[in-house]
This record gives C-alpha cells, sequence and structure tokens, in this order.
C-alpha cells in the first residue's frame, strides 16, 4: 500500500498504475500479498496509463514462484488525480472485460483499485468485476464496489 501511495505522490500530475498479486481467503475475502509498479517502460499520460507488460508478466511469474505458487494475479490499480468519483470509466470497464477473457490471466473476477484525490491524500476505490453471459451474442459487465484493509 505504502509503494502504492509513492508512486502515486512521485507521477501525480499523469495517472500511474501497477498489479497486485495474492490469494481468495473466501468467496468475498481477497488478501494482497506483493504490490508489482507499472514498470521501467510504462507509458504515463495525464489520462492514461499502459504498464510494462513484459516486465510485469516476469514479475508476476517471479512472485508466483517465490509464493510456492499459492499468491496469483488479483487485479490493477492505477490513479485518477484530482478525481473525486471513483466510479469506473469506460476505459476501466473495458480493461476488466478484456483481464477476464484473457485465459492467460486465469482470473474471471479481478479487482481494480482506483486512487483517486491529490497528493498525500488519495482515496482508494476498489471494484471486484466479473461477466454475465444471459444472451449468446452479449457480455455484460458487472462491477460491484468492494472493501479494501491494508495490514502491516
Amino acid at each position: 500500500m505504502h509503494e502504492m501511495h509513492l508512486d502515486a505522490d512521485k507521477w501525480y500530475d499523469d495517472e500511474t498504475g501497477g498489479t497486485f498479486m495474492g490469494y481468495w481467503a473466501d468467496s468475498d475475502v481477497a488478501v494482497v500479498t506483493a504490490s508489482i509498479p507499472g514498470g521501467p517502460h510504462a507509458q504515463r499520460a495525464r489520462y492514461s496509463f499502459l504498464p510494462d507488460q513484459d516486465w510485469q508478466q516476469t514479475e508476476i511469474g517471479r512472485h508466483y514462484v517465490q509464493s510456492a505458487r499459492l499468491d496469483t494475479y488479483l487485479g490493477d490499480w492505477h490513479t485518477h488525480p484530482n478525481a473525486v468519483c471513483g466510479s469506473l470509466s469506460c476505459k476501466d470497464r473495458a480493461c476488466l472485460k478484456k483481464i477476464i477473457n484473457t485465459p492467460s490471466a486465469r482470473n474471471v473476477t479481478p479487482i481494480m483499485i482506483l486512487m483517486c484525490g491529490d497528493r498525500q491524500s488519495w482515496n482508494l476505490h476498489a471494484w471486484v468485476a466479473r461477466l454475465r453471459r444471459p444472451f449468446i451474442f452479449y457480455d455484460q459487465l458487472i462491477a460491484d464496489e468492494a472493501v479494501v484493509q491494508f495490514y502491516g
């Protein structure tokens, strides 16, 4: 959590973000064990953030092995500088849908944490997503607000 705040403050004028690893302790309780930054070649701009995916995937793999294959990819976090509302943008929703539909992500319920606010005053808004397939050609993204608690 501390690393996320430091990164958010460092890149305050632009969006920044990363990914996090952990495990589901229960159907509605995720335990975050590691935060992985955006990477050395991440692209940050005022209204967008694109992580260095090759670097992140290497780090995710390394952490997965170090955890004896217990910790997995849980989701992503990114900032919305100066934002008050913690709602998911259309791009955020598209990203969640892509994660769910990417077999190698192995995550059908990704978590997205938005950090909204100002330097040293970030508010966290967490969302857990899933797809509902009521029709053959139509996938509906369901994103429910979640409670985030950090320990340590």
